[in-house]
Parts: C-alpha cells; sequence; structure tokens
C-alpha cells in the first residue's frame, strides 16, 4: 500500500466508554503519513484517550481504527510495536536505570545521528531519576523512534518542561515528522500554532474543528472549546492565546 497517499492513522464513528460514561462521541477523523499534528482542547476533551484509542490501549466500544490502512484489530502485538513509537505521559524516570540501559530496551538500537541530535551523549551513564525533565523527555523519544516508525504518538510531551527544552523536544517532532506521521497532545495552542502542520480541535469527546491551525486555533472555535473567551494574539509570525475566566 502507498502509505504517502493513504492514511496513517484513520478513525471513523469511534465511540470510547468508561462504565455508563461516554468519553469519545463518533469521532471521524484521519491524518496522512507524514507531517506534525495536533490534538488540543479542554481538560477532559477526550484528547488522551483518542491518542491510546488508536494504538488500542483504550477499546473501542463502536466505529474502527485504522493504521497504515489495516484494521487495528489486524495487528499482530509485535508487528503493532514496530509500527508505533509511543510516548506515555509518564516518562521512565522512576526506572532505576541508566539512560544507556533505557536505550537498550529500545526494538534497535539508536543511531548515532538520534543520540546526537537528542544530545544524550553525555548522559548515557546517568541514571534516570537524575535527569531534569527535559533531558528525560529527549531519553524517552529516542527510544520511542530509534526503530524509526512510521507513526509516532505523544501524550502532552512538553508538559513539565520549561520553555527552551520545550521547543528543543518541538522541534525533535517536527524532525520526525519528515519521514513519519506525528500525533501529539498539547495544551499549549503556541506550540500547536508554531510547529504543528495540522490540529484537531477536541470539545466534550467530539471533534469540534479540524485543519490547518491557522483555521482551527480561531477565537470563536476556541472560546466554544474551552467555554471561556479566548483571544488569538500575533506579534509577527507568532500566536499567542490568552482566555479570560
Amino acid at each position: 500500500m502507498d502509505t504517502t497517499t493513504s492514511p496513517a492513522l484513520a478513525v471513523q464513528g469511534l465511540q470510547v466508554r468508561a462504565g455508563a460514561r461516554t468519553l469519545l462521541h463518533g469521532i471521524t477523523a484521519a491524518w496522512p503519513a507524514r507531517g506534525l499534528f495536533a490534538l488540543v482542547g479542554a481538560n477532559g476533551a477526550g484528547k488522551s484517550t483518542l491518542l491510546q484509542a488508536l494504538i488500542g490501549l483504550r477499546p473501542a466500544h463502536a466505529g474502527e481504527v485504522r493504521l497504515l490502512g489495516r484494521p487495528l484489530a489486524g495487528w499482530k502485538p509485535r508487528a503493532l510495536a514496530q509500527a508505533i513509537g509511543y510516548l506515555p505521559q509518564q516518562t521512565h524516570s522512576h526506572w532505576d536505570l541508566t539512560v544507556d540501559e533505557l536505550l537498550q530496551l529500545a526494538l534497535a538500537p539508536p543511531s548515532a545521528a538520534l543520540i546526537e541530535a537528542c544530545e544524550l551523549g553525555p548522559l548515557r551513564q546517568r541514571r534516570l531519576h537524575t535527569l531534569s525533565g527535559g533531558e528525560a523527555a529527549r531519553a524517552a523519544l529516542a527510544r520511542a523512534i530509534a526503530h524509526r516508525p512510521p507513526l509516532l504518538l505523544a501524550d502532552e510531551p512538553a508538559a513539565h518542561l520549561d520553555l527552551p527544552h520545550q521547543h528543543q523536544l518541538m522541534r525533535l517532532l517536527r524532525a520526525c515528522a519528515a519521514d513519519a506521521a506525528v500525533l501529539v497532545v498539547l495544551h499549549d495552542l503556541h506550540l500547536a500554532a508554531r510547529y504543528c502542520d495540522h490540529v484537531t480541535l477536541l470539545a466534550e469527546g467530539r471533534v469540534l474543528a479540524a485543519g490547518h491551525p491557522d483555521e482551527v486555533l480561531c477565537s470563536a472555535s476556541l472560546s466554544q472549546a474551552y467555554d471561556s473567551a479566548v483571544a488569538r494574539c500575533e506579534l509577527g509570525r507568532l500566536s499567542f492565546f490568552t482566555a479570560e475566566s
């Protein structure tokens, strides 16, 4: 299958429930084989739930998930692991391992170029619990993409990072997106506007808007999604967002 024209990730009528509560209401969306794509929305909008449902960590109660043109249910576990790199919200910082030992758990040995790009050379003998947030995020990313998966999913990868490390991580994800579909959950709308090719805005388990960041991240849609007056401000080529309670 030509994955340059077929969606790398697609969902049709996806519904996810937790007990009697419906978390996702018939989500239909698709993302192509290359690019950096954001899921944004208020707390509880369904961003992490959708990300987890895409790789089978949350069971679908209705609808279908397709990865690289194939139904998710048809993937064998090893093949699925080869196709996907996944960065959960929680890093591996509580593991009693060195960075080098963490990288040895990757599905393929990280290349020297990847070690350099993630600036892990001086950190390889450091234990994970001694790393800063930015260092731990880079180590986790290197492990997730060492086998060069065509799909990378990251759940709030910039959370708890200071400003320089947020942008460093987004640049690394941007580089990954040259050869893969990279789908990230983001709370920082500025990062989504600056780095992402496409944004899906969720509200109460539904897709409120999807498309180019300039179209989706507008005051009207954001105010509806966040149930608050949200203003978008421009400074040169950069966008900033403010909200009133």
